[in-house]
C-alpha cells in the first residue's frame, strides 16, 4: 500500500509542477506558491474538521511545523522557482535528489535501514529518471518570463535547493507523524505555517498587498488546480507513512519525472515525445520498484 501511496504522491507533485508552469504563462511576478498554500490550507482544513484529533505532542507538532517551514515554504518557494527558471522537465531531474537527502536524514534520525536490494533499486530509479531528463528535456524557460536573465549557476542552485530542503522535510514529516498520529493534521499543520511564513516575508518586502491583488482580483485556476494537486500529494505521502520508510517514499517521488514527460507529452504537445529511450527508463524504473517494495 505504501509504494501505491508514494507513486500517487509523486504523480500528484507531477500533475502539480506542470499546472504551476502553464500558470506562469500569464502570471510574470508570481510564481504560484501563495496561492497554492492558500489553497493547501482551505482544502486540508476543511477536511480537517471531520477528522479525529490524535494526542498532542509538542515536540511532534513542532517537527511538523519545523517541516512546513522547511519543505512547503523554503523548498516550495525553490521549486516554484525552478519551474520557471528551467521548465518542469529538467526541475524534475534535481528532485530524484531528495531520495539521497531523505536516505542519509532518515538514517541518522529516524534510525531507518537501507539494505543492499533497497540500495540498488533506488539507484536504479534514480539513475534510469536522471538519465532519462538529461536526454529528453529542453532548456527552454517558461513563456513570458525571465529566467534566461538569471545566472545559469544560480538557475540550477535553485533548483538543486528545492530537493535537499524537500528530502529534510520529509524526514521532519515522518518523525512528527509517528506522535501525532493524523494524515491531514499533520499535512495542515505544516501548510498553515508556510503560509504564515510567506505573508510576514511578503509584509516584510512589501509586496504582500500586490501578492493578494495578483492572486484575488482575477484568480488563476492553473495555480488553484496546483495547490488541490499537492494537497492530494501530501495527504498521500502522509498516509506513506503508516506502511514505509521516509527513504522509500523519497524514492518513489523521484518519479514524478516520468509522469511529468508523460502528462507533457500529452498535454503540453511538441515540448516532450515518448520513444524507446522513455518506454525503456520506464521498465528500468518498475524494476527499481519492486526491488525496493520486497524489502517493505
Amino acid at each position: 500500500m505504501g509504494i501505491v501511496l508514494g507513486l500517487v504522491a509523486a504523480l500528484c507533485y507531477g500533475l502539480a509542477s506542470l499546472l504551476l508552469r502553464v500558470g506562469m504563462r500569464t502570471a510574470p511576478r508570481d510564481d504560484g506558491l501563495f496561492m497554492t498554500l492558500v489553497v493547501n490550507v482551505v482544502l486540508l482544513g476543511a477536511i480537517g474538521l471531520f477528522v479525529p484529533k490524535p494526542d498532542w505532542s509538542t515536540a511532534a507538532v513542532a517537527a511538523l511545523a519545523a517541516a512546513g517551514l522547511i519543505g512547503s515554504a523554503g523548498g516550495g518557494y525553490a521549486y516554484a522557482r525552478a519551474i520557471r527558471l528551467i521548465g518542469a522537465t529538467r526541475t524534475s531531474v534535481f528532485m530524484t535528489a531528495s531520495a539521497i537527502i531523505t536516505a542519509g536524514a532518515g538514517w541518522l534520525v529516524l534510525d531507518e535501514p537501507l539494505g543492499l536490494a533497497d540500495g540498488l533499486g533506488a539507484a536504479l530509479v534514480m539513475a534510469s529518471l536522471a538519465h532519462l531528463i538529461r536526454t529528453r528535456s529542453t532548456a527552454a524557460e517558461v513563456p513570458g518570463t525571465h529566467g534566461a536573465q538569471q545566472p545559469a549557476l544560480t538557475r540550477y542552485l535553485i533548483a538543486a535547493l528545492a530537493p535537499t530542503l524537500l528530502g529534510l522535510a520529509l524526514v521532519l514529516r515522518k518523525w512528527g507523524y509517528q506522535s501525532f498520529h493524523s494524515v491531514v493534521l499533520g499535512a495542515f499543520i505544516g501548510s498553515i505555517v508556510a503560509l504564515v511564513a510567506l505573508s510576514i516575508a511578503d509584509l516584510g518586502t512589501g509586496v504582500f498587498r500586490q501578492r493578494l491583488s495578483d492572486n484575488f482580483s482575477r484568480s488563476n485556476w492553473w495555480f488553484v488546480g496546483a495547490g488541490v494537486a499537492i494537497s492530494f500529494a501530501l495527504l498521500s505521502q502522509f498516509w506513506a507513512f503508516s506502511f514505509v520508510p521516509a527513504w522509500v517514499i523519497g524514492v518513489l517521488q523521484g518519479t514524478q519525472a516520468l509522469w511529468v514527460l508523460v502528462l507533457g507529452r500529452i498535454w503540453l504537445k511538441g515540448e516532450e515525445r515518448i520513444d524507446i529511450t522513455v518506454v525503456f527508463a520506464a521498465l528500468i524504473v518498475l524494476v527499481g520498484v519492486t526491488l525496493i517494495s520486497l524489502n517493505v
